[in-house]
This record gives C-alpha cells, structure tokens and sequence, in this order.
C-alpha cells in the first residue's frame, strides 16, 4: 500500500519552488558525504542545466548560493559565484506579462558576464506552445527530464521519492487516454490524447476555452481564409466544430451562413460517396 505523499497536499507552485531550492542545495560539495546519491543528483541536474545551454559545467561546484524570490524570479542559483542559473517555475500556468524577459534583463544588469547566465523554463505539466518561452532565450525543463534526473537516486530520501512518484503521477494520467475509453477521460487525459495529436498532425494549438457552460480543452487546427473570414477545425473534447472567425467591419452573418451552407453540403455529398 503506498503512503502519504506530501506533494499530493503541496501543489502549488511556490512548493515546487522550495523543493527545487532544497535540491539544488545538496549540490554543495559538504554534502556529499551526508547523502552521496542525492549529492551527485542535484549535481547531474545542474550539469544537465548547463548542456541545454551547450556549455561545459564546473569540473568542480565549490560554491552553491540559492535565493527564492529575488525580484520576483522564482528560483535563482549562483554557482561557483560566477554562473546564475534562472529558473521560471511553473505547473499548469504559463508565462505573462513579459516576466521572462524582465528577470533575464534584472540578472544582465548584475555583475555576470552575459554568455554565463543559463535561464530555464522548468514545467512539471504540458503546454501546447513554448516559442515565446525559447525567443526569449530560456532552455527548456519539462517534467520527463526532471523524472530522468530523479531516476538516478537510489536512496531513501522521503522528500525526494515523493516528488518524483508526484511527477510519475502526472505522467500516468497524462497518458491515460491511451487505455481508458474516452468516456472516462479527465482533464490530463484529453491534454495527454491533444499533445499526441499535435505531434501527429506536426500542426495546431490545445488551451482551455472558458464559457458560462463551464468551459472545456480545445484543440484547433488548419486554418484557412484571410483577414475578413478565416475558417479552422476545433475539437471541444468529444465534439469536432468547423467554426468561422470573421474581422472587424465583416458582414458576419453573412459570411457565417454562406460557410455553414457549404459545410452541409459537402458532409451530405461525403456521406452520399461513402454509402455507394
């Protein structure tokens, strides 16, 4: 019977924050001794850091300084006094406001050379687009990486197992939709079923959509029109739409009926084809 795990209580992004602090902690050289598995994990972690930035890592961390919070960036790590590593935390949010770039700018304007600071956008759950993330120069942290990482620990850390069997989780009802009848899909389930989808198709976007109903996950895709009528396909969970956006100044019920004709006339020409 599996016990209790606090990160099942903890899930709130400032939790996450402490528990990467705390990791990234035991990469101080004086405690290798206390915990050598757990010592060179958070080693791995930080030397993996540096591979996604395509540089080489100390030979030696002498010096580890972990601060949370400073000017609003969710962790910052100093290692060897010399390379700032920012980290963006998040769990099922994103990014807003331009906060990428204003802590990268807040760490430039510190006494670092440029080419030393190694930003990272850390993300234990799925989002459908990170090019706004990689423009503004962070690496790339998600949560099957970490679960990598965590993998190596072969101790009995409480702390540790937990948030690693946290993230195991995840990744289970992640992938859920590939043995569950879609009838008893949840909300990891249609994002795990939405990621694939997108990977197939090489195309398209999945968010949540609110409405006064409650709101649902969405995915859209193949996009077609201009500037004064486009037309797209969005699956709303178990419901595929054909919908169409009309511009501003647009005779919208006009340009709305003309695509709804052609939409039915073409499903009954299919389903004629399709029974011959």
């Amino acid at each position: 019977m599996s016990t209790p795990n606090i990160f099942s209580f903890a899930t709130s992004e400032l939790s996450q924050d402490a528990f990467l602090c705390w990791f990234l902690s035991w990469a101080k050289s004086e405690y290798d001794t206390e915990d050598l598995s757990l010592h060179n994990c958070a080693k791995k972690f930080i030397s993996v850091i540096f591979e996604k930035h395509s540089k080489v890592p100390p030979s030696e961390i002498t010096d580890v300084k972990i601060t949370k919070q400073d000017k609003n960036i969710d962790v910052l790590c100093v290692i060897n006094n010399e390379y700032p590593i920012i980290i963006e935390d998040k769990t099922g949010t994103k990014h807003h406001s331009g906060q990428l770039k204003r802590y990268l700018n807040e760490i430039e304007n510190r006494d670092y050379e440029i080419s030393n600071i190694l930003p990272i956008y850390y993300k234990t759950e799925e989002q459908s687009c990170y090019s706004k993330v990689l423009e503004n120069g962070y690496a790339l942290f998600l949560r099957n990486e970490m679960i990598t990482v965590l993998s190596m620990y072969d101790g009995t850390n409480q702390i540790l197992i937990d948030y690693r069997n946290h993230l195991l989780k995840i990744s289970s009802k992640v992938d859920s939709y590939i043995h569950l009848p879609i009838s008893d899909w949840g909300w990891h389930s249609w994002i795990g079923f939405y990621t694939r989808l997108k990977e197939e198709l090489k195309a398209g976007n999945w968010d949540y959509v609110a409405n006064p109903s409650g709101g649902f996950l969405g995915f859209w895709w193949h996009w077609h029109g201009d500037n004064k009528c486009e037309q797209y396909l969005q699956l709303e969970e178990g419901k595929l739409c054909f919908k169409i956006w009309v511009g501003e100044g647009e005779d919208k019920r006009e340009l709305r009926s003309r695509w709804h004709s052609l939409v039915k006339n073409e499903s009954v020409n299919f389903s004629e084809l399709a029974r011959l």
